[in-house]
């Protein structure tokens, strides 16, 4: 094939052209994103039931629900959270579940539950999680003066009625989601003192609207010819015709405005958006799943810009910007990857004897990687951190392979052959290494495919990338540069160039190897022993490594929730927000709340009460941001000790596929009931033992909130002849507003509601009369009595029940004993636990690793010993893995980084890369052998012959590695921990292939022969 080839260059130039042509349009057309397309295996139900109380919830509706969806196949986890108003059920399935059938079968177990439900509970919202769904970035939007409630409550509803649509009707944009929006409500004001004169009560206002907003059907009559639609104006649509209401009181006709006041207000506040200190509206603009990012945001800032001539009295912003985060980290690959190739050609000078050998490499790597682009394309494998990480990290190996054949071809030139067979015979020879060191490569890439979970479907893009490098590039290296080489040396000259290079290239490499070579023969048992010191020292150093499941991504933003933990309603939420806010803003370059509850549709997470707030803070660096969270902390606890602040990671891409638990270790406890959960005193009294028992941890108590018992007196009410429902009605009525229909403005339906002026609890119920039986007006007072009770803020539930979770932070590293003694002493007390958190999930990923490990190393072992057709040598080369592995381990430790998936798949795949420099010299070795040379002799010439090759495939691989180490951006910082992995793997790996491998082998050949004579 080699032969047909240098005799058509023509024909390879024209193929090759047309290769390129094609993968420059592959590279046009393939999508760009952050991160792979995959399904998130999660869904979630989220429901509602107005004023009902948390035990509610939990009883009338979470448990039913949580029985049902339990039952559900390839459910791993299943957490719901009962709160006052609210629950939230979170499902989590085996990664490769469908979850278009498991969001069918979810809704089919939601329906069966929803009649049971109470009447006015409405059908729960199922949301299915998809990478999709989450907001390319947030637009901020407020006006310039906002002076009244009522102002910008005409301003939400004009940015619900125009702005939205507007940014809705752009093709690439799928929804704009609104939180911080106010509602409207019609209220009528009754005055008391004319109501009470007239003996006018709330029913009869309510009877009298309801009678003059009735909703009619049409009619159809015939008159001759035609046939005509009747409908009836019966329906109240304005605030003037309530007003103008009629009531016959005793035969005296009077108008609602005679006895009350009436309008337009906003709706009770459960939450508000501050975008610094000014109240804002936040609008999550999601985009169509088939949209490319930059492209949507091109066109969603065009229209801002236009929005900001049209409404000069509007501000508008943008937030959390996933379009711009994108931009950043794929062009800091794209530049690694250049810089890469740029490194790995530059390195090539110093080993190469003349000009046009870089040349050959320097067009060979562009064109691998323009190739590989129309591979991605019939594969389907977009332009992502993932893959364009596996094409840097294929770029150095890419790079080996026409090294190794250039080096070759050069090998066969100065045994005096002619260019041409040169050509043929160098290229011919190393086709079968080559192969053999592709499917090596390869090898320990399959394994990594097979991980379980989220991880293994990401790290696909990263396996089939460096697979789909390695063979182009081994097709390149033995069609395309032998070619090239014979057309350029074809009619070559020494010139200034090839001068100068032989003048700054490496001498005298083969003296200071036959140097080292010679000391290390003459030293084996000392050589013997320090190769197990490193292996006994790399094995201890393993179990100091901090086990993580991802490395820690350093960002200049962060969220901060704050839960304030006592009963505060939204006014005294919104004024701390505004008093930190103004703190804290001169410090930040962006900061922003959710005061309260988040209103977005698509909101997955668990939603906060009115007595919470979330903060996003983006300073401009990373060290800044520290000291503004650290500031908050201090402030928060300083004035209200009760409070508790927790940090968590900005919602992107990333965050969201490897969303882990952060606490190092959860404990759920459990009573002996499925239904109800441990009383919160006697889980305190557990934390507080605790707390004296191991002083060192950091326990945190449940968060509680305080409620008011009204404690109603049976004995009361016979005594006062007082029907209980009367009395609770009478309750209902003056706590809270009584809503008594719908205002139909023609665009929407406005509650109608009776209010009163605010009082205290207590007012309520001293003011407060009830008629009993014989028509006296007894005080509410003297049939009830009011406590105060503190209880849990939200009851969750889990598979085993109703449980209650306690985070346990620093551990250290006697994780095990203590959750032997939790386990202990919670038994006790009759206490069930369960345990969960990052502790097991570190674990579970380093088994996953270990067996990853072996299995590559068994591909390996497979491997060679099918090339050299022996079952003992392939275990010399395998040798070189836990050298290499102790060594690197050595280094992580010395850097400070933790044993993560990123560090143990660097591990993995250097264990595939640097034995591809032993295969080379030993196959060389036994050649030689073969010639008539003797052992040592033969592995010193061996090690001669290989030397630059070795050196220039192992330097172009760290070169093209080197500009991992530096970047800020999510892709850089991901790929870190296995690119440092794989420079101090490839570093010590290359002095092991040349002199550590050579010694073994030295050994094994002695023992051969020994045994053979």
């Amino acid at each position: 094939m080699v032969k047909f080839l240098l005799q058509r260059p023509v024909a390879v130039i024209m193929s090759t052209i047309a290769f390129i042509v094609l993968g420059i349009v592959a590279s046009f057309r393939l999508p760009v994103s952050l991160m792979p397309e995959i399904d998130i295996p999660e869904i979630t139900v989220h429901y509602t039931w107005d004023n009902a109380s948390i035990n509610e919830v939990e009883n009338t509706l979470t448990s039913g629900l949580r029985g049902q969806l339990q039952q559900i196949p390839k459910l791993t986890e299943i957490q719901s959270e009962s709160k006052e108003g609210s629950g939230l059920i979170t499902m989590k399935f085996e990664y490769g579940t469908s979850l278009d059938y498991a969001f069918i079968e979810v809704n089919q177990k939601v329906d069966a539950s929803v009649n049971g439900f109470p009447k006015e509970v409405q059908r729960p919202t199922i949301i299915k999680a998809s990478t999709s769904d989450l907001p390319v970035f947030y637009i901020n939007i407020n006006l310039k003066e906002n002076d009244s409630e009522e102002k910008f409550l005409e301003f939400c509803e004009f940015t619900d009625a125009v702005l939205k649509k507007r940014l809705e009707q752009l093709p690439d944009v799928a929804m704009v989601d609104i939180s911080g929006m106010y509602s409207p409500e019609l209220y009528i004001f009754p005055d008391e003192a004319k109501l009470r004169s007239l003996k006018i009560t709330q029913d009869q206002l309510k009877s009298a609207i309801d009678n003059n907003n009735q909703v009619s059907g049409s009619l159809s009559v015939k008159d001759g010819y035609y046939q005509y639609s009747i409908s009836f104006a019966s329906q109240i649509t304005s605030p003037e015709e309530l007003e103008n209401v009629y009531l016959n009181i005793n035969g005296r006709l009077l108008q609602i405005k005679d006895v009350a006041r009436t309008g337009i207000r906003p709706r009770e506040k459960r939450g508000i958006f501050f975008n610094g200190d000014k109240q804002s509206l936040c609008l999550a603009v999601i985009k169509q799943s088939n949209a490319r990012m930059s492209e949507m945001k091109e066109k969603v800032t065009g229209l801002l810009d236009q929005f900001r001539e049209e409404y000069p009295d509007v501000e508008f912003s943008v937030s959390r910007d996933q379009a711009q985060l994108l931009n950043y980290s794929i062009d800091n690959l794209v530049q690694s990857l250049w810089q890469g190739i740029l490194l790995a050609i530059v390195a090539m000078l110093f080993f190469l004897q003349d000009a046009r050998s870089p040349v050959i490499i320097a067009i060979s790597i562009p064109v691998s990687v323009v190739i590989s682009m129309l591979f991605f394309q019939l594969i389907g494998i977009s332009i992502n951190t993932i893959s364009l990480s596996g094409l840097i990290l294929g770029v150095g190996m890419m790079v080996d392979n026409s090294i190794i054949t250039i080096d070759n071809i050069n090998q066969h030139r100065m045994r005096g052959k002619s260019l041409f067979q040169a050509c043929l015979d160098g290229t011919n020879e190393i086709i079968t290494p080559l192969l053999s060191s592709v499917l090596t490569t390869c090898a320990i890439f399959v394994p990594l495919i097979f991980m379980s979970g989220i991880a293994g479907a990401l790290f696909y893009d990263q396996a089939m990338a460096v697979a789909i490098g390695l063979f182009v590039s081994l097709a390149v290296s033995i069609t395309i540069v032998p070619v090239v080489f014979h057309l350029l040396f074809m009619y070559a000259k020494e010139g200034k160039a090839t001068r100068f290079i032989q003048r700054i290239s490496f001498k005298h490499l083969d003296d200071y190897y036959t140097n080292i070579f010679h000391f290390i023969f003459h030293h084996k048992l000392i050589v013997m022993i320090g190769c197990l010191a490193v292996l006994v020292l790399g094995f201890v150093l393993a179990f100091q490594l901090r086990l993580e499941r991802m490395p820690t991504i350093d960002t200049n933003e962060i969220i901060l929730r704050v839960d304030w933990n006592s009963s505060i309603h939204i006014d005294e939420n919104e004024h701390r927000v505004e008093d930190i806010i103004k703190r804290f803003s001169d410090k930040c370059e962006e900061i922003s709340c959710h005061a309260g509850e988040k209103m977005f549709f698509l909101n997955r997470e668990k939603n906060q009460n009115i007595n919470e707030a979330e903060f996003y803070i983006r300073t401009l660096h990373a060290e800044e941001l520290e000291k503004v969270i650290s500031s908050i902390r201090e402030h928060v606890k300083a004035n209200f000790p009760m409070a508790k602040v927790d940090i968590a990671k900005v919602d992107n891409l990333f965050e969201q596929l490897f969303k882990d638990n952060d606490v190092p270790l959860v404990v759920y406890l459990s009573g002996e009931s499925r239904r109800g959960g441990p009383e919160l005193d006697s889980v305190n009294t557990f934390i507080e033992y605790l707390d004296s028992l191991m002083p060192t941890l950091q326990l945190d108590k449940p968060s509680t909130s305080e409620r008011i018992v009204v404690e109603i007196l049976p004995d009361r009410l016979a005594l006062y002849k007082v029907s209980q429902g009367t009395l609770i009605n009478v309750l209902e009525k003056n706590i809270s507003k009584m809503n008594i229909g719908k205002l139909n403005t023609g665009s929407r339906y406005v509650p109608i509601v009776i209010t009163g002026e605010e009082k205290t609890i207590l007012d309520i119920i001293r003011s407060s009369f009830v008629s009993n039986n014989d028509q006296l007006d007894i005080p509410v007072s003297a049939l009830t009595r009011m406590e105060k009770k503190l209880d849990y803020k939200s009851i969750i539930g889990r598979k085993e029940g109703v449980v209650v979770p306690l985070n346990v932070y620093h551990v250290g590293d006697s994780t095990e004993q203590i959750i032997q003694t939790i386990k202990t002493e919670a038994g006790n007390r009759n206490l069930n636990t369960t345990f969960d958190g990052q502790y097991f999930s570190g674990q579970e990923t380093l088994w996953e690793m270990v067996v990853v490990v072996i299995v590559a190393i068994l591909m390996l072992y497979f491997i060679l010993a099918a090339q050299f057709e022996s079952l003992t040598l392939p275990i010399i080369l395998l040798v070189e893995i836990p050298l290499d592995v102790a060594f690197t381990i050595l280094i992580l430790w010395l850097s400070g980084i933790s044993l993560n998936l990123m560090s143990m798949i660097g591990i993995v795949v250097m264990s595939g890369i640097v034995i591809n420099d032993s295969i080379l010299k030993i196959d060389t070795i036994i050649r030689l052998q073969r010639s008539g040379l003797a052992l040592e002799d033969a592995i010193h010439e061996g090690g001669v012959r290989r030397l630059k090759p070795i050196l220039m495939t192992s330097l172009t691989t760290i070169f093209a590695l080197v500009p991992m180490l530096w970047g800020n951006d999510i892709g850089t910082q991901l790929q870190r921990p296995m690119s440092i992995t794989l420079i101090a793997g490839m570093t010590v790996g290359t002095f092991v292939s040349l002199f550590i491998i050579p010694l073994f082998y030295y050994y094994l050949e002695r023992i051969f022969i020994s045994r053979k004579k």
